[in-house]
């Protein structure tokens, strides 16, 4: 009876995640490629906004962000490595779309407000996604939980250092 009792309990059982350092491996994964787009989808826009903005001031800054995506873009690199995995990027044509309303947009005014107002949508755009990420951090492998969280509160920043522009 207890036999079959145990088995009747391994049928209730949920199905056995994969898990490395008590987190999911999937949704690590997951959320490394998640990071990976967010982050290269921000430096992308970025760089095609630069030849666009004559604020010398404005510029600086955007050149700092590209820099600090640089270095998040190395550690998410670092971080796939030591779980033997390619972070998926954002598909070509989602950069091709964004490029070219970025574009669209800048030919029409390219006032320091109006730059500000397209940062601010597309960094807006990028917390939103990382507050979806950050909320399942029990999941996913402390070090990349953490750079998740590292990089919102620097995008959170970035977001207050662009409203100053408007």
């Amino acid at each position: 009876m207890t036999k079959n009792t145990e088995t009747k309990q391994e049928k209730n059982k949920a199905p056995e995640v994969t898990t490395e350092n008590n987190c999911d491996v999937d949704k690590t994964r997951q959320d490394i490629s998640d990071l990976y787009k967010n982050v290269t989808m921000a430096q992308n826009s970025i760089k095609t906004l630069l030849p666009y903005v004559d604020n010398q001031d404005v510029t600086k800054v955007l050149h700092k962000q590209v820099e600090q995506y640089d270095h998040y873009i190395e550690q998410i690199g670092t971080l796939a490595e030591n779980l033997n995995f390619d972070p998926t990027p954002a598909p070509k044509m989602l950069i091709s779309m964004a490029n070219m309303g970025i574009r669209a947009k800048m030919l029409s005014d390219k006032s320091v407000t109006h730059v500000a107002k397209i940062m601010l949508q597309g960094t807006l755009n990028g917390i939103i996604d990382l507050y979806r990420m950050t909320r399942a951090n029990g999941e996913v492998h402390p070090d990349v939980a953490l750079l998740e969280k590292q990089v919102l509160r620097y995008e959170e920043g970035c977001f207050e250092s662009m409203k100053s522009l408007l």
